[in-house]
């Protein structure tokens, strides 16, 4: 058998008609990129001929007698591969998993502790030096005292114009009373003169009388 440039081959079939051994076909199809059909490798008549510089119109019998001798010899690879492994079956990983977890505890509570300093878009961020934030401290309790006084002398100012509104009041009312007694008086005055002068001339009007009689006129 030989290869043709107008075929494709498996690997099973290029490794049975140039007795090149899979595994090394496997690194040519992966070092090429070559595409796989159905999860395998398959390899063009005219890439081979290429890649092993093969004489179509000879037989390739000759050809796969030279590439044998580049077939690697796997055993010390197995072996070394086994031993690998039962180092690996030896490794106490209790220990690495311990620290994996504790490290991941660590990050757990640096990313809530990070929560905290957020910065929402309606907020900013400033550096102070330790004089500048020692008098912004001061500034900030007097303010909060200052705001305090405000707020009680407010409560006072409130308090002064409920009670002069109720003074206000009450002098009114006592205004309005002391008034209506006034009148009163006024009115009883007035009739009290009324009264004096009807009694007045009553009285001259019977002294006339008298005198008349007694003719004294």
């Amino acid at each position: 058998m030989k290869i043709e440039p107008h075929l494709v081959y498996s690997k099973s079939e290029v490794s049975e008609i140039l007795n090149i051994h899979p595994r090394k076909l496997n690194r040519i199809a992966q070092r090429h990129k070559i595409e796989k059909v159905d999860n395998r490798y398959i390899f063009k008549g005219s890439f081979l001929i290429t890649l092993f510089d093969l004489d179509v119109s000879k037989s390739v019998q000759q050809v796969s007698k030279d590439v044998e001798g580049f077939t690697p010899d796997i055993e010390p690879l197995l072996a070394k591969i086994q031993e690998l492994e039962q180092q690996l079956s030896n490794i106490d990983v209790e220990p690495l998993l311990s620290k994996i977890r504790e490290l991941e505890q660590q990050v757990f509570e640096l990313k809530n502790e990070l929560k905290l300093y957020e910065i929402e878009d309606n907020e900013r961020l400033e550096v102070f030096t330790d004089d500048d934030y020692n008098i912004f401290t001061t500034r900030l309790k007097e303010w909060q005292t200052q705001q305090k006084d405000l707020e009680q002398k407010a409560i006072e100012i409130q308090e002064i114009k409920i009670d002069a509104k109720e003074n206000v009041e009450h002098y009114k009312n006592l205004f309005e009373y002391q008034r209506k007694q006034s009148d009163r008086i006024l009115e009883m005055h007035e009739k009290l003169i009324v009264t004096i002068g009807e009694q007045t001339q009553s009285s001259i009007q019977r002294n006339h009388i008298e005198a008349k009689d007694k003719k004294y006129l």
